[in-house]
């Protein structure tokens, strides 16, 4: 659920933009982000969202009203095609989870109709 949640919101901002950072004034660039997991001590996974490095890339847009004095802007260094392949990857690892409980729920089933 993390990967999807960071993928949908890196899609959500993709088309914004900031001032370049380390400029004066103006809004800050969108930081895209990325689900890291790990496996847990006591068992499981365990899920952090952190930010994407680079975080930006320079864009020229002299119109826009965060361009510096070159007419650079800052773009969120989102990539649609790893994002979408992101939320694939994660829908298919949601259906491969409900499946094992399934499966397991039904093996518990035909035990216990086994012992009664």
């Amino acid at each position: 659920m993390l990967r999807l949640t960071a993928s949908a919101s890196n899609i959500a901002n993709a088309q914004s933009n900031g001032v370049v950072p380390g400029s004066r004034g103006g809004q800050a660039v969108y930081q895209p982000v990325r689900a890291e997991l790990s496996p847990s001590a006591g068992g499981g996974v365990r899920g952090r969202l952190v930010r994407t490095d680079p975080a930006y890339r320079l864009t020229y847009g002299p119109a826009s009203v965060h361009a510096n004095a070159e007419g650079m802007i800052a773009t969120p260094n989102v990539d649609m095609a790893d994002e979408l392949v992101g939320q694939l990857s994660a829908r298919l690892a949601f259906e491969a989870n409900l499946k094992l409980v399934s499966t397991v729920s039904t093996l518990e089933r035909r035990s216990i109709d086994l012992w009664v």
